[in-house]
């Protein structure tokens, strides 16, 4: 089994469609400022650091996809997944919103932060019981690909990284 891609190659796929579309707007959980430069750098108006607030972070991001925006949500997966899930599973996928979720420390990268930032491969368990999001694990193979797909998706994505 291949390994997932990294984070940093994911959100590099990841962001000339985000230059593309005026509509898309980053909601960074207080981490990977370094992956995100230029993400924050060229498109301050568009992107965001909403804080370790995982739960509102969702909600907003749901909000912003009622009205027509295309958020793209960047955390670590234990909060995006776990404590966030009641937020991710009835705003976002009850209603099939257009939300592009990237976890970041698939596969226990965050080890060595202790066992609150390891999920194994639980976030895919967990996140395959609702019903419309779309989940990806993307190698350096099949990155591009994936990406592709998850863009074009009318509707919410879950994108794993390490």
């Amino acid at each position: 089994m291949s390994q997932v891609a990294s984070k940093k190659d994911v959100m590099k796929a990841i962001y000339p469609y985000f230059q593309k579309n005026e509509k898309s707007v980053l909601l960074a959980g207080d981490m990977g400022f370094a992956v995100l430069d230029d993400y924050f750098n060229n498109h301050s108006h568009r992107a965001f650091n909403t804080g370790i607030n995982e739960q509102a972070t969702m909600s907003m991001a749901a909000g912003m996809a009622i009205t027509g925006m295309s958020p793209i949500i960047y955390s670590q997966i234990p909060f995006i997944t776990m404590r966030a899930f009641e937020q991710f599973r009835y705003d976002i996928n009850e209603h099939n919103l257009n939300v592009k979720i990237v976890g970041v420390g698939a596969d226990n990268y965050f080890a060595p932060l202790g066992r609150s930032h390891c999920m194994d491969d639980d976030d895919v368990s967990l996140i395959s019981i609702l019903k419309n999001v779309k989940i990806y694990s993307p190698t350096a193979e099949s990155l591009i690909d994936d990406v592709a797909d998850m863009m074009a998706l009318d509707g919410p994505a879950y994108m794993r990284s390490l």
